[in-house]
Parts: C-alpha cells; structure tokens; sequence
C-alpha cells in the first residue's frame, strides 16, 4: 500500500484549480505575444517593402526630370556636369546612398560622392539600373541608384514605436482577461473546495468526538470488571483464572486505544533533525524491546538535517519493532538514507515475515496475521505515511524476514 500523494477531492479541486488558473493565462500570453511578434514582423516586411517601392518610384520620376541634362552632359563628356547634376538628387530619393553615371560604353563617368575612376558597390545596398536613352531612342548611358537598407531599417525602427506600444496593450489586455476568466472559471471549483474542506473538517470533529466518547464508554465497563477481579482475588480465586482475565482486559484496552488512534486524523508537525539525532530517538524507543530480546542497530551515512515529523516517524518504527518481536525475530536493523527527494528509511527483521497472499492486504485495516492481532497496526503506520505524503512498501527481506522501505520527501539541508 502507498501512502504517496494525498489524493482527498478537496485537494484535487485545490490542484486542478491552481492549474486552471494557470493555463488560460498562459495561453492568451502565449497567443497575445505571438500575435505581437507576427505584428512587428508583418509591419516590418510591409514597410521595408513599401519603402524599396517607393525608393523606386523616386529614381524612375527624376531620371525623366534630369534625363535632358545627362544627355547633354554625357555628349560633352562633363564629368563635373554630370556630379553636379546628380548630387542634387540626393536629397529626392529616399534612403539614397549614392548615384553612379555610366556611359553608353559602360565606362564610369562619375558619382555623387566623390571623382573617381570607378565605383564598387557596399554590400547592404541595393542597387537600381535605370537606363538613359536620346529624344530617338538611342541608348546613351547608365544610371545606377543605391538604396541603403540600413537607412530603410532605421527608419522602420523610429516608426515602430507606436506599434511596439500597441502591442503591449494587447498583450496587457490579454493577460487581464485571461486573468478574468480564470477566476470565473475556477470559482466553482473552488467554491466545492472551501465546501469539501469544511465538510472534511467537521466530519474529522465528529469522528474525534465519537472516538473519545466510545473509549469513555468502554473504559468504564474494562475498570468495573478491573474491580470485580480484584474482588474475587481478595475471595481467593484462583491466581490463573485472575490472570487470563486481566489480560483480555488489558488487550481490550489496547485495541481500544488502537481504534482511536486509527480512526482520528493525522496532524502533521515538522521540524528540523539529524539523522543522529532522529537515530538516538529510535535507539531510544527500541530500548525496551531489548529487554524482550530484540537488538534494534542504526545506521547513517551522511548526517544532514532533515525537516520531517520525528513523533510520527518514531510511532510508525515503534509499530514495526512491536510486529518484528511477535513476528519471533531477534534483530532489527535500520538504514537512515537521504535520497533525491528526501530521506528513506530501511528496515528489515529476521522474524517469520509474511507469505504472498498477505502482501498486497498488510495495509489494510483490521486485517492480521496473528491469532490475537487488531489489524490496525500498519493501517495506522499507512495513514501517518499518506498525511506526510509519504509512501511505505513491504517486501520479503533478504533473511527471509519483513522488510519495509519509507520514502519520506522532505526538505534535505547539510549541517553548518
């Protein structure tokens, strides 16, 4: 049996709730800053797009406005004329770098940065051939523009400003109604949870209250028989009669006891230990069972402080030494390991263990072994398990005796 994750429906409408609240407003950020980002990247891809186009448009008109000039100009062969002509332009054209004429031999003839030889183009331009051609149509000469795509970026990037705020708008209000229909989502659930929790709580006052009410009443009748029996002894019946019947006494008193610890809630209290000092606490607790024959050892690797309930850990061993020592075994042995997600205890015996029809039932609630055994034992130990979130296991010891493994998960920190 596993006492692992506490599975009450209160705490599975607590779960679900957290994880409801969680998702939708995950998913519209999610969808607002994806429809954010497929914005900017359309408004960028238009615009540069847009601005290329109107780049183009630019240079086809005032290659017809200055079309005469460098006509004239390239028949004269004036280079000055022609870098004169052309540095007028390049205030006209939008993102415009630079402007080379050729002429109709394709030699370079000049540009509108400087008089030179010839030019190469920069790389992160993009170039525009517009051709020049006479009043018949003869072809005189090139024109190239070159368009700066680091200008049009940059222009772009002034401009998105606006967007940019747009979008986290949108991504403001999209988290806003996520948040909104989270809570309207899940206010049912939690409403049933507040109401499941509270119905749990007062189910939990009942059950404490009929529990000690029961013991009450059943103690009353065990001390009235307590006084007959000393009675008959004093009349002289005979001493092992007396015996038999303050010993059914005594197990009737215990297994009351055991069904109010049983039937009442687990409260959980942790603090921070060692794994020595937690080991001195079941050395201490086993000490008397030595007395019955029964030699308890315990061992640690690493001493670190963990932060677990001690009492309850110390009820949930007592148990099993009790069970060992009926069991017929002379030695315990327990094994304090801190693993990943907490701290696991080992313990196995060398007593009669239990057969495989008994595995899967241990856990069980009333169900035993043993002639004169309650059955709430391990239930009580399967219960503390569950409420520390904790899980227990039976195997077969390597012996031939019990062996139970808790996984305790906890918080595991190393000593200063």
């Amino acid at each position: 049996m596993s006492g692992g994750e506490m599975n009450s429906p209160s705490e599975k409408a607590e779960r679900l709730v957290k994880r409801l609240k969680r998702r939708p407003i995950l998913l519209i950020g999610f969808l607002a800053l994806t429809a954010v980002m497929v914005n900017i990247v359309l408004f960028v891809y238009i615009q540069y797009i847009a601005e290329v186009r109107s780049a183009k448009h630019f240079i086809e008109a005032q290659g017809k406005i200055v079309s005469s000039d460098l006509e004239k100009y390239l028949a004269e062969d004036n280079a000055f004329g022609i870098f004169t002509l052309i540095t007028r332009l390049t205030d006209a054209v939008p993102h415009l770098d630079n402007i080379a004429v050729y002429n109709a031999e394709g030699l370079y003839m000049a540009d509108g940065k400087v008089d030179r030889d010839s030019i190469t183009p920069d790389a992160d331009n993009i170039v525009f051939r517009l051709s020049l051609t006479d009043k018949v149509g003869t072809r005189i000469g090139t024109m190239e523009f070159f368009i700066s795509r680091t200008s049009i970026v940059k222009g772009i990037v002034t401009n998105i400003s606006g967007l940019v705020l747009l979008n986290l708008l949108i991504i403001v209000s999209g988290l806003l109604t996520g948040l909104y229909l989270s809570q309207r989502m899940t206010k049912p659930i939690s409403d049933f949870s507040k109401l499941h929790e509270e119905n749990r709580q007062k189910h939990e006052t009942r059950m404490e209250n009929l529990s000690f009410g029961l013991a009450q009443e059943l103690a009353e009748p065990i001390e009235e028989i307590n006084r007959i029996v000393d009675s008959l002894e004093r009349q002289g019946v005979r001493h092992g009669e007396i015996m038999s019947i303050r010993g059914e006494t005594f197990r009737l008193g215990e297994r009351i006891g055991e069904f109010v610890e049983y039937s009442l809630p687990v409260r959980i209290t942790t603090a921070n230990i060692t794994l020595a000092e937690l080991g001195d606490d079941i050395r201490r607790k086993s000490a008397r069972y030595v007395q019955k024959n029964l030699i308890t050892a315990v061992h640690y690797t690493d001493d670190v402080r963990v932060r677990v309930d001690r009492a309850k850990i110390g009820k949930i061993i007592t148990v099993l030494l009790s069970n060992s020592l009926e069991a017929g075994a002379k030695n315990a042995v327990l094994h304090l390991n801190v693993v990943k997600k907490g701290m696991e205890i080992i313990y196995e015996d060398d007593g009669a263990g239990f057969g495989e029809a008994d595995m899967d039932k241990l856990f069980l609630p009333y169900y035993t072994t043993k002639d004169d055994g309650s059955g709430l034992g391990l239930a009580v130990c399967a219960a503390i398990a569950e409420a520390m979130s904790a899980e227990i296991t039976a195997t077969h010891g390597e012996e031939g005796g019990a062996k139970f493994r808790i996984m305790i998960p906890c918080e595991v920190s190393e000593l200063v």
